[in-house]
């Protein structure tokens, strides 16, 4: 097994597991097997870009911090790749919500 993929896939399980998502809710969300994700998770098979670039939209995260486990801008590139996915017919919704919750929480 190689080195970097058994690190990058136990960064995905940490992830998954903070996100509190099942193998079987994040592969679902992925669009990939379930085997396949347990795959990548103990390092026995790497991943295409294109897989990648799924479970990094899946997860809501930074390809950065599944390759490198970069921490620091995590939170922000969470919210980035979270309001990067919201159709833009909706964004105006979500902006309302938003300002409710700033006014409730003032």
């Amino acid at each position: 097994m190689n080195n970097d993929n058994i690190i990058i896939g136990q960064r995905i399980r940490r992830i998954r597991s903070f996100q509190k998502l099942s193998r079987e809710k994040l592969a679902e969300k992925a669009n990939i097997s379930t085997q396949f994700l347990a795959d990548i998770e103990t390092g026995k098979k790497g991943m295409t870009v294109s897989t990648l670039k799924k479970l990094c939209g899946a997860l809501c995260v930074s390809a950065d911090s599944i390759i490198f486990g970069t921490e620091a801008d995590s939170a922000d590139d969470n919210l980035n790749a979270m309001l990067d996915s919201v159709p833009e017919d909706k964004k105006d919704e979500l902006a309302e919500i938003i300002q409710m919750i700033i006014r409730y929480n003032n």
